[in-house]
């Protein structure tokens, strides 16, 4: 009997498993499996799992100190290479632009690229060091079907598993030797290539598409301001291009420039000589980049420059106005970036809320770089001074009614799950994982009365989501999902709105005054200036870190009726401390945002 159970123990593997690739498990079900990391699972496994045995790695940023010597580490990573990556650049294409030009076009992609590379590193190497890992299992996967077209292609393939798979084993050879990993298995990439094909084809709305058409008809060579994806809305975005004597650009046309060009290998090993690594992992981050950077930057660097040249778009604007679209659009960016160079200037809009609450945000960092004047909610930033100004609140004006008849419901707003890490920065929404935002919710679920949990309705940014894309531990399905349009409506039938990260709604919320209280994992860093207001959020129970307080509150002014809290002095003295430094409101934006474009 030992020797055949010590056969049987020898025979019985635990495999490596990084994706949700049902290729990359062992066909023996008998085997012990590692996941990587909670990204390799649609849902926490339950009883009818083919594999009695498994681990997950945990979570490496819970330590918020170790969290943020890793970022600061890869920001100066960052800061290292794109001077380098800018002279290369500047040499294949026989031009002399600024280190400012590269960083606002290939900033994002870069940024981006290189956090999220030293996750799925770390993730290994956690892995790695924590257990006993004899296989991983080696996909077919054709290699330029994960180099990005583009910026935008790069921001999809992140959360998609092909890509993830094919980063994950371009590291392994750095972890495992030989005979660890299994010889590549046959896989069908057909699905993979039809879903990038058909995003990359997919057609407007119709009705927009015909109004962004009629608008497109206009000459706008001649404008002395370009506004684009402002964030303020479509009516906003009118009235404020009426006033400067021009009309509104909703829609740039770009899929007429791109063209299919082959990868040369050759031209793109040319910038291993700009490379000096100092490490195992830049080193392996120098050949990743090689591999990885977006064609648009490379091979098809022509369909830029023809498109900036051949659009419908001012040619010398003065000033150049947006909140988002320099970092998923290349095309504009590339244009932007050219304008810049000719002494444009431009003003950034926040766009989200986390920015000036996160303890450190590389997204805000980099917006911050790269403008003229950037537009904060409130905040100011003393290492930027003479650029970040206090504004307002963008988002379009939310209409509340104090109408108690109607107030009925428990609104909690859920953030999606992003199934891999891709945003830089140390809100909940960047680097808490999702079981440990589940988990920590849960218990608030479970605290308050019954009466109140029957009248629970969740809220996730995203309509039409399909219940298991969220419900990790399938235990969400005994409450009701809104998927109405109106998150207006849906305030207004609810006595009080639970945010569960410090990001854009809790700032939308507390800027139009509906009662509402923010939630979070004691964890999340919090930037220093700004955690006197957090504190004094926190006395008149508008922030909470412990579940169970939270609770406690929430099952007494449920029945003491909300109104005595939410206009107490006290708790109004809070909101307008938070409201004057992080989500000032305003009654007409475009009236705001039109004398800090006519400003010097």
């Amino acid at each position: 009997m030992v020797i055949v159970s010590y056969y049987l123990m020898e025979k019985i593997k635990t495999y490596l498993v990084c994706t949700n690739l049902k290729e990359t498990f062992p066909n023996n079900k008998n085997s012990i499996i590692n996941f990587v990391s909670e990204a390799a699972l649609k849902k926490y496994p339950n009883k009818e799992f083919s594999f009695k045995e498994f681990y997950i790695t945990k979570n490496k940023w819970t330590n918020k100190e170790k969290l943020l010597k890793d970022f600061e580490y890869l920001d100066k990573i960052y800061e290292s290479l794109l001077p380098k990556i800018s002279n290369f650049l500047n040499e294949i294409h026989n031009c002399n632009f600024s280190e400012k030009f590269w960083r606002i076009l290939i900033g994002p992609w870069l940024g981006i690229f290189i956090y999220t590379l030293y996750d799925r590193w770390k993730n290994l190497k956690s892995s790695v060091d924590n257990y006993q890992i004899n296989k991983v299992i080696k996909l077919n996967l054709t290699e330029e079907n994960y180099i990005p077209y583009d910026n935008s292609e790069f921001l999809e393939f992140i959360q998609n598993e092909n890509w993830n798979q094919y980063l994950y084993q371009s590291m392994f050879s750095e972890f495992f030797n030989s005979s660890e990993i299994e010889e590549p298995k046959s896989f069908d990439e057909k699905e993979f290539i039809i879903k990038k094909t058909s995003k990359n084809n997919k057609n407007p709305n119709f009705f927009k598409q015909k109004i962004f058409d009629i608008f497109n008809l206009i000459p706008r060579k001649n404008y002395k301001y370009l506004l684009y994806s402002t964030y303020t809305g479509f009516w906003n975005e009118l009235k404020l291009s009426i006033r400067l004597k021009q009309l509104p650009i909703f829609g740039i046309e770009k899929n007429k420039y791109k063209t299919k060009k082959k990868i040369d290998k050759k031209l793109r090993f040319k910038l291993l000589n700009f490379f000096d690594p100092n490490d195992k992992f830049q080193n392996f981050l120098h050949k990743s980049i090689i591999a990885q950077i977006p064609k648009v930057f490379i091979e098809n660097y022509q369909d830029l420059v023809k498109f900036s040249k051949i659009e419908n778009l001012p040619k010398e604007p003065e000033k150049i106005v947006t909140a988002n679209a320099l970092w998923f659009d290349s095309f504009f960016t590339f244009f932007v970036a050219k304008m810049a160079e000719k002494k444009s200037k431009i003003i950034y809009i926040q766009h989200g809320g986390a920015y000036g609450i996160s303890g450190y945000s590389w997204v805000e960092e980099h917006e911050k770089k790269i403008s003229d004047k950037y537009l904060s909610w409130g905040w100011t930033d003393e290492k930027f001074q003479s650029r970040v100004k206090k504004f307002y609140v963008i988002l379009k004006n939310k209409k509340f009614n104090w109408n108690e008849k109607k107030m009925k419901n428990l609104l909690i707003l859920m953030r999606p799950r992003k199934v891999y890490f891709q945003t830089p920065e140390t809100s909940s929404v960047g680097i808490e994982s999702y079981s440990e935002y589940i988990n920590f919710y849960n218990k608030f679920f479970n605290s308050v009365s019954l009466d109140i949990k029957n009248k629970i309705i969740l809220r996730f940014p995203f309509r039409n989501l399909k219940r298991e894309s969220f419900d990790y531990f399938s235990n969400l399905n005994q409450f009701k999902i809104d998927e109405s349009s109106s998150f207006e409506n849906a305030c207004n039938k609810s006595k009080i709105v639970i945010n569960t990260a410090n990001s854009t709604t809790f700032c939308e919320t507390i800027a139009n005054g509906i009662p509402s209280v923010l939630i979070i994992n004691k964890n999340t860093p919090i930037r220093k200036n700004i955690l006197p207001i957090i504190e004094n959020m926190k006395l008149n129970n508008l922030i909470f870190y412990d579940v169970n307080k939270a609770a406690i509150f929430i099952n007494e002014v449920w029945k003491s009726g909300i109104k005595d809290w939410w206009f107490n002095k006290d708790t109004q003295r809070s909101l307008n401390l938070f409201k004057e430094n992080l989500a000032r409101p305003t009654k007409n934006i475009s009236d705001e945002l039109l004398k800090e474009i006519k400003l010097n």
